[in-house]
């Protein structure tokens, strides 16, 4: 469990730490700890949040201007594999089903009427003579 107490450097180290792990994972396709890493990084949030709600002055503010666009650059970077690893599994559940179903879909049969399995699915209907 993190101290509360963080100074705000060092949250938004953490915070730029945690965005590069979890790159690192869905980069590497280690889906696993994802839950564990959005855990931590709502800790970090919260915790940046409360420091950046009390900071007064836009002298600190732009102290830290950079450090934040830097997470801000990260984030987005990260949402943007998110949805595309995402996009991939939910393709990759697609062919599976239609892999698992194209027996069902072919819908030929022999003269004994046994249904006529194929390895590809893609049997058009012609007439024969």
């Amino acid at each position: 469990m993190m101290n509360s107490v963080l100074p705000l450097d060092d949250v938004i180290d953490k915070l730029v730490k945690t965005l590069r792990y979890e790159k690192q994972q869905l980069l590497s396709g280690a889906y696993a700890e994802l839950s564990a890493i959005s855990n931590t990084k709502k800790q970090y949030l919260t915790s940046l949040d409360a420091h950046v709600s009390s900071l007064t002055c836009d002298s600190n503010l732009s102290r830290y201007a950079a450090k934040i666009a830097e997470v801000k650059k990260l984030a987005n970077e990260n949402e943007m594999l998110l949805q595309s690893a995402k996009s991939g599994v939910t393709a990759a559940q697609i062919r599976l089903n239609t892999i698992t179903n194209s027996e069902n879909m072919v819908g030929t049969y022999t003269q004994d009427g046994d249904k006529l399995r194929t390895q590809d699915a893609a049997i058009t209907r012609r007439k024969l003579a």
